[in-house]
């Protein structure tokens, strides 16, 4: 099957599973985590599986018309359109692993979750290490059947470093059910994400699903991970971040639409559709939006490129996603708020769909790889000095 059709099946299957989405939206946020039939509905559909390597069962879509895929299910739900994507883009961590770790983790089409920061603790054993640590933010962790924590070696009651004096830094892989969810996800926005923090303690976790995790020339470890979407390492997760947050933008300005051609604002005897100011607001919004989606897959679709030719990104290129997803990020918080403004007393009412978006953009907003502090990130780049933000590197 080419990938054009695994494309247009997936579509397909988000046209047949929307209705699912919507009628759980309300529960996701009253249960602060997404429910099981919103998740059963994705993994039928095929979702889970657009970044797992082929010859790992999965369907390994190109990077523009999977973020796609993401901003369209999060304008229907933004909570499904972050735990599914917070799923899929850990896909790419598969490519440190051993072929054997990658043949047991990916086998069954996995639901994965889990968190880069802080790092638990590795201490070396026998066959592997014990691991223990708690970490905040494992979005969708009651759903998956696989979590992905970052660790710190501990020898002697001390880091290991490597050669340059850093840390040692591994990747580890364990099934969710020998983590300890930690029932703490009562947030402002993105509330059924359930985003609650996971702790494990002296557990067990073998060397075959454990990965060094830095940088590495020419091909990955993991000889399934060595088609051109790999070959972007993590540079295909900071534009789905921006574009969970443009299908937000999107659906708040849909909404807005709707409103308009209903409401006559108190106090007044002109619809809301007919006044000025709704109609320069209502376009601002959707320029904000529709821009930053354009810079977004623009910058995607070049780096894809450069991969498919078979070269490493460039430094530049990096660079570019990351000030795209920024922009794009702000882009929507501006086009939520705009549209905020115009709805009026509609918007302060949990019952309607725009305190949810406001408030869910919003926390978007505050991600690590897509917040306003990494305009200085970029910055730093284009001013020649050496950039605080690790991930560049990658």
């Amino acid at each position: 099957m080419d990938t054009e059709t695994d494309v247009e099946t997936l579509q397909r299957g988000v046209e047949k599973i929307e209705p699912v989405l919507r009628r759980n939206r309300v529960e996701a946020e009253e249960i602060r985590r997404l429910p099981e039939a919103s998740v059963t509905a994705m993994r039928e559909v095929g979702l889970y599986r657009m970044w797992t390597p082929r010859s790992l069962g999965g369907l390994e879509i190109d990077p523009v018309s999977a973020v796609d895929l993401v901003e369209t299910i999060s304008r229907i739900d933004a909570a499904a359109g972050w735990n599914l994507f917070m799923s899929v883009a850990p896909s790419i961590f598969g490519m440190w692993l051993s072929d054997d770790g990658a043949r047991e983790v990916y086998a069954d089409e996995p639901i994965l979750a889990g968190a880069l920061f802080p790092p638990v603790s590795a201490v070396p054993t026998e066959g592997g290490y014990r691991v223990s640590g708690r970490v905040p933010f494992v979005s969708g962790c009651h759903a998956a059947t696989w979590l992905i924590l970052t660790a710190m070696v501990i020898e002697d009651g001390a880091p290991r470093l490597t050669a340059g004096g850093d840390p040692v830094s591994l990747l580890v892989f364990l099934p969710r059910a020998d983590g300890e969810i930690i029932d703490n996800w009562d947030t402002l926005g993105m509330r059924g994400t359930g985003s609650h923090d996971v702790a494990v303690t002296d557990l067990f976790v073998p060397e075959h699903r454990t990965a060094s995790l830095a940088p590495f020339t020419g091909d990955p470890p993991g000889s399934a991970f060595r088609a051109p979407l790999y070959r972007l390492v993590i540079w295909e997760f900071v534009p789905g971040l921006a574009m969970i947050a443009l299908g937000i933008a999107g659906a708040a300005i849909g909404d807005l639409v709707a409103l308009a051609k209903v409401k006559t604002p108190a106090y007044t005897g002109v619809p809301l559709r007919e006044r000025p100011v709704a109609q320069s607001q209502i376009a601002q919004a959707e320029g904000h939006r529709a821009a930053a989606r354009a810079y977004v897959r623009e910058t995607l679709a070049a780096a894809y490129a450069t991969c498919e030719a078979g070269e490493p990104l460039t430094t530049d290129q990096r660079r570019d996603i990351q000030l795209a997803a920024c922009h794009a990020v702000q882009a929507a918080a501006t086009a939520v708020r705009l549209v905020h403004d115009l709805a009026g007393s509609s918007a302060i009412r949990n019952s309607g769909p725009f305190s949810a978006h406001f408030r869910n953009v919003h926390t978007v907003t505050q991600h690590a790889f897509a917040s306003a502090s990494r305009y200085e990130s970029v910055g730093q780049l284009m001013l020649g000095l050496p950039p605080e933000w690790p991930f560049f590197a990658f």
